[in-house]
């Protein structure tokens, strides 16, 4: 499987659910919050990185690609491995398999936690469940009222 054939794969997927495709990344530019996804290749090997996060409306991004970034993956170390084996474009599967359980993990991992995602509250919500606040803006914090 090559790049562009993933590429497709994600837009069959996000395109339907209102996503615009803008090169490496689709978009819904929500009224209070924009939802971005990105397809990033490893700089190591043939593999790639599926990005996705909000960029909150009210607030300026300064040097910030999102305000609150996540990666496709998983804390269960064999759907973690699942992922990244799929991701691996070098990896040893049949393109019709690879296509087939990619479509099914977007949906599952992806298209679903977007989608419930839709105000500020949503997302304010989905952070307090993090085990850890580390990597989120502190001017995010702050304006979601979460912990510093």
């Amino acid at each position: 499987m090559e790049k562009k054939e993933l590429t497709n794969i994600l837009s069959e997927v996000l395109l339907p659910v209102g996503f615009k495709r803008k090169g490496n990344y689709w978009v819904i530019n929500g009224e209070i919050i924009t939802k971005m996804i990105n397809l990033q290749k490893s700089s190591f090997s043939n593999s790639f990185y599926i990005n996705y996060g909000y960029i909150l409306n009210a607030l300026p991004l300064g040097n910030f690609m999102m305000h609150v970034n996540n990666r496709v993956s998983s804390l269960d170390v064999e759907e973690r491995d699942r992922i990244t084996f799929l991701l691996n474009l070098e990896s040893d599967i049949p393109d019709e398999e690879r296509t087939k359980a990619l479509k099914e993990m977007l949906q599952n991992k992806l298209v679903s936690k977007i989608q419930s995602i839709n105000t500020e509250e949503d997302l304010s919500n989905e952070l307090k469940n993090r085990i850890t606040l580390n990597n989120i803006p502190l001017v995010v914090k702050r304006h979601l009222h979460l912990p510093e």
